[in-house]
């Protein structure tokens, strides 16, 4: 008896280790550029039934399929533009929730940087808005580029201000859409420190995903 307790107390601690490694190539895809894309159905779907590569492999497959022969490729172009101006200590900008909001909102009708020290007595302030007609275009990106080059010796953090017109957003609004990503210098991670923030660009990012979606349906041949 004790024997097969003990047995039964090892099979249930490898077994998460187990199923986890189950996915191996398409483990982090849902936070991929292309991954940022699946709505709330296809994310719980992908819980729910992806449990290894060759699960996942049809999913993504069937999963562009859906979004029309140039989303690959769109997508690819919007990380790439994220991982040239968003790039902070060596973490790729696509990877991150910055990076997330200008792959599936597209280019900010405004955008902004602002360095400061979480320590000491004056905060150091980088502040440059721009209007830029390609998210990415030289005044952004010499603005960025000018940001990271300053001393991240210390506990600096950076405030990434993205400003969407109203009618720009994937659901139009009467007023511009404003959020603020706080970034960390030393490793480039980040959050949104605004709660209300952060749930209305959950809001956006669902339907800009369900827009992928349409456009496709919209723009497919008919039988």
């Amino acid at each position: 008896m004790r024997k097969h307790l003990l047995c039964s107390a090892v099979l249930a601690l490898i077994a998460p280790i187990v199923f986890a490694g189950g996915l191996s190539k398409y483990k982090n895809w849902p936070n991929s550029p292309q991954g940022y894309f699946m709505t709330n159905a296809e994310r719980a779907e992908w819980k729910a039934t992806v449990k290894s590569d060759e699960e996942a492999e049809t999913f993504v497959k069937k999963f562009l399929e859906s979004r029309g022969p140039g989303f690959a490729d769109d997508v690819a172009k919007r990380a790439e533009m994220a991982d040239k101006h968003l790039t902070v200590s060596g973490r790729a900008g696509s990877l991150t929730t910055r990076g997330k909001i200008a792959i599936l909102l597209g280019p900010p009708s405004a955008f902004g940087v602002a360095q400061r020290e979480v320590k000491g007595n004056a905060a150091l302030t980088a502040d440059s808005y721009a209007n830029p007609t390609d998210f990415g275009g030289p005044k952004v990106g010499d603005m960025v580029q000018a940001a990271n080059a300053r001393n991240m010796q210390g506990d600096l953090l950076k405030d990434y201000t993205f400003t969407y017109a109203g009618d720009k957003l994937p659901v139009k609004q009467p007023k511009e859409f404003t959020v603020v990503v706080e970034v960390r210098a030393g490793d480039g991670s980040d959050r949104i420190v605004d709660r209300k923030a952060a749930a209305q660009l959950d809001e956006l990012f669902e339907a800009a995903a369900q827009n992928s979606l349409a456009a496709a349906k919209t723009a497919a041949p008919k039988p």
